[in-house]
């Protein structure tokens, strides 16, 4: 396979701009005049809508822009990609970040789509849930899978984010993320992600909409309704770590940046509450998962505005070192209550409502220990 050096970036057939390789180790974006004249600024703080050459660090993301770095596959859908890779007899320590991106299919997040593009489309038809699920396991424990399946599970989820087996599935004509569970983590994982999404809802977080699909080997996978897909259309996105230019594989933001982040680009009372929110429920369910790739905003482009992306990735889960991924008022562990009003008071939130709302989401999630087993 021949490294691709330069690649257009799209956004439902627009033409956003391009990158190309600027030295060894980064790379270089330009917005096309059209796009400016036009479109919006993909990643606001790194990238505003203006003319000229923009040329990325070479860290954290291997020379690219954090927005850019979003619509490559991270942890599940890198081990498909270099499994792939190897049974087509290419070296995946060869492949450069811009051929990564072009061998993106269209399940990939968000609205930007690269091109040369190097992969075709998903295809239609059945999914078998439960046969590409034994699959995926095959790929977890390194055995030998069947080409074909292989090339299933890479069309059908080799562009996914996050470390969980997963494929994009058409469910009564929507879009949506169905995830397998690892022997690892139980097989009862998906019964759990659902739980506890469920506990969310009724703490006021807002969630996609959810499902857990039956199943003959598991108690049933999970299943979220994409929220980067209305009505057929793309939507933009990008995630914390994307717009701040921070990797989530190292714990150095605090529940502040994502609050910072949110009224700066949304300028809402109203989604500030929701981040607050989102922070005192992942603290107090045990969500440790709570990295810089698991909060993400959106772009309206009909309002031309941004907002908070529905929580998604709700899992009780700890880190190895026993701390949440994102700090509260820069303590990963042994957070109280003091804290999440230090962290409303940082935004003058009312300490009143931050009081009533801390009280709600402990005593919700104190009263119903099922969800968390």
């Amino acid at each position: 396979m021949r490294n691709v050096v330069k690649a257009d970036v799209f956004a439902d057939g627009r033409h956003v701009g391009t990158i190309a390789g600027y030295d060894r180790f980064r790379t270089a974006f330009e917005y096309t005049a059209e796009w400016i004249e036009t479109g919006f600024s993909i990643s606001p703080m790194s990238l505003p809508l203006r003319p000229g050459l923009f040329v990325a660090e070479k860290d954290p993301f291997s020379g690219l822009y954090g927005v850019f770095d979003d619509s490559l596959p991270d942890g599940w859908g890198r081990l498909l990609t270099d499994r792939y890779l190897k049974e087509k007899g290419v070296n995946p320590d060869e492949v450069s970040v811009l051929t990564r991106l072009c061998m993106l299919s269209g399940n990939s997040s968000g609205i930007l789509e690269y091109k040369p593009q190097l992969m075709q489309e998903k295809a239609s038809g059945n999914i078998d849930f439960d046969e590409l699920c034994r699959a995926a396991e095959n790929i977890l424990l390194d055995l030998q899978e069947d080409p074909a399946m292989l090339d299933t599970l890479f069309r059908e989820g080799g562009s996914s984010g996050g470390a969980r087996p997963k494929v994009y599935a058409t469910i009564d004509g929507q879009e949506w993320i169905v995830k397998f569970p690892a022997k690892a983590d139980g097989m009862d994982a998906g019964k759990r992600e659902y739980m506890m999404n469920m506990l969310a809802k009724e703490c006021g977080i807002d969630i996609p909409e959810a499902r857990l699909i039956p199943s003959a080997i598991c108690p049933g996978f999970f299943a979220s309704k994409r929220f980067d897909r209305k009505d057929g259309r793309r939507i933009h996105m990008i995630s914390l770590s994307g717009l701040l230019e921070s990797s989530h594989r190292f714990p150095v933001l605090d529940y502040s940046h994502l609050m910072k982040a949110t009224i700066v680009l949304t300028k809402s009372g109203s989604e500030l509450w929701k981040a607050f929110r989102l922070a005192v429920f992942n603290v107090t369910a045990g969500n440790m998962d709570d990295h810089g790739k698991n909060f993400a905003f959106l772009f309206d482009e009909d309002e031309r505005m941004w907002k908070l992306a529905p929580a998604y990735d709700l899992t009780k889960v700890s880190t190895y070192y026993g701390e949440q991924s994102t700090t509260v008022n820069g303590k990963g562990k042994n957070i109280d209550e003091d804290d999440f009003l230090a962290l409303a008071s940082q935004f003058r939130l009312s300490r009143q409502k931050a009081m009533r709302e801390i009280r709600r989401i402990q005593d919700i999630i104190r009263s119903a220990k099922e969800y968390l087993p």
